[in-house]
């Protein structure tokens, strides 16, 4: 973790947060920095197309594990998905912004540019290692 940064309530620059993707330990390692930084916004590897229905993790019925699913519209099996477990950083982080009324956003490649990776050749996306966090990519 590096030190608070402006966009924070002690006033300094940004906190970037190193984190292994569903690792317990960070997931209570990130609840405690943004306990302790208080940032003016969240960021979250994730697809910004998703930014629309991030409040939907505040809702009473959802419950990890959940995933975020995008898959082009004219193959259904070109897909990609980010898991969320309930020990998942992103997780905690999303739901910590949504319980303080900051901003949560997510940060990464657009789903559109990971679906169309290898769409003229007839390639899917190579999948990443299980677990590794997202996106997942390919045939379930």
């Amino acid at each position: 973790m590096t030190a608070p940064g402006p966009g924070t309530a002690s006033g300094h620059g940004p906190v970037l947060l190193g984190i292994r993707h569903h690792g317990p330990g960070s997931a209570r390692a990130v609840r405690a920095a943004l306990e302790q930084c208080r940032p003016a916004a969240v960021l979250v590897e994730g697809p910004p197309e998703a930014d629309a229905i991030v409040h939907l993790a505040d809702e009473e019925g959802m419950r990890p594990p959940v995933a975020l699913l995008a898959h082009a519209a004219d193959d259904p099996g070109r897909a990609a998905f980010w898991p969320l477990a309930e020990f998942s950083p992103e997780w905690v982080a999303i739901r910590w912004a949504l319980a303080h009324g900051v901003p949560v956003r997510f940060i990464d490649l657009p789903a559109a540019h990971t679906l169309a990776l290898g769409a003229d050749d007839g390639e899917r996306p190579d999948s990443e290692p299980a677990g590794s966090g997202g996106p997942q990519a390919g045939a379930p």
